[in-house]
């Protein structure tokens, strides 16, 4: 019996964990009827949900709302602003807003435009606004892709939880958002595993901003036997990039995409990934073939 892995992301908390399954799998048998197929038989779903476990470990480092005191202080878990800076605006380039309509809408003095500037990022934060996600979507996404990178013991933390809800043996595994960044990380720790096809759909893994802050050296985990598929909605703000040379370098060669038309209010929700003709099939295949 093959195993299929479904890895959430973020903002999942306090969800239940077999009713979220339930949506994922519904959706997919939505894209797979746009085919002509069902469910494959004798299929095992596994479904790592860490979002409260997330929610946890974030909640005791929150982001405190007088940001720009804390930075002058120096206090202690200070946020690395350069992080949020290029992370913020690779989104508002991905929208064609220029860093001169940030510093258009910045009020402070010209010289404390930069990264080490709250008051600049939180500038970017609103000019982003009009965008598919909210600026406290943002906010929040762009802090627990930065805590979950850049503190250690979150990132054990959670990738201990999911590996081991994940368990041993064949698989196929198909990650969404901050969960394709989780499973990459695992995935690339895991050598001996046997991972059929690796599937991801909204990864903000094209982002130079996240790279950034990923294990060096950058190269397809060596358990993944057939292969990566990435799909992407162009309009989804962070899925910013194709996971290709110019964007994700590594070998052999992603095959991506990017006809997705997500139907979700923000471009980014699972059920509008899993519902495409496309990304039904492609799971479908990676399965059965």
């Amino acid at each position: 019996m093959m195993k299929l892995i479904f890895l959430h992301g973020r903002a999942q908390e306090g969800k239940d964990p077999q009713a979220l399954k339930t949506e994922w799998v519904n959706a997919w048998v939505a894209g797979l009827a746009k085919n002509g197929l069902s469910l494959p038989a004798g299929l095992d779903i596994v479904f790592p949900f860490y979002g409260d476990l997330l929610d946890t470990l974030v909640k005791q480092t929150n982001l405190p709302e007088n940001m720009e005191n804390v930075i002058a202080r120096g206090e202690a878990g200070t946020p690395d602003l350069n992080f949020f800076n290029d992370f913020l605006l690779e989104l508002a380039a991905n929208e064609n807003i220029s860093e001169a309509e940030i510093a258009a809408g910045f009020t402070g003095d010209v010289r404390e435009r930069g990264p080490l500037n709250w008051g600049w990022v939180q500038t970017i934060l609103q000019k982003l606004d009009g965008t598919k996600l909210s600026t406290l979507s943002l906010k929040k996404f762009t802090y627990d892709v930065y805590l979950y990178l850049s503190v250690p013991g979150i990132r054990r933390k959670i990738d201990a939880f999911v590996t081991q809800e994940m368990g041993i043996g064949p698989c196929v595994v198909l990650a969404h958002s901050l969960g394709t960044v989780v499973s990459f990380n695992i995935l690339r720790n895991h050598p001996d595993w046997f991972v059929k096809q690796y599937l991801t759909v909204g990864s903000p893994l094209g982002l130079k901003s996240i790279q950034a802050k990923l294990d060096t050296p950058f190269a397809m985990p060596g358990c993944i036997a057939g292969g990566w598929f990435n799909a992407y909605d162009d309009r989804d703000v962070v899925a910013l990039q194709p996971l290709d040379k110019d964007h994700f370098d590594i070998t052999p060669a992603i095959r991506n995409y990017d006809g997705v038309r997500n139907h979700t209010s923000n471009r980014h929700g699972i059920e509008g990934y899993l519902d495409d003709a496309v990304v039904a099939k492609a799971l479908y295949d990676a399965l059965v073939l």
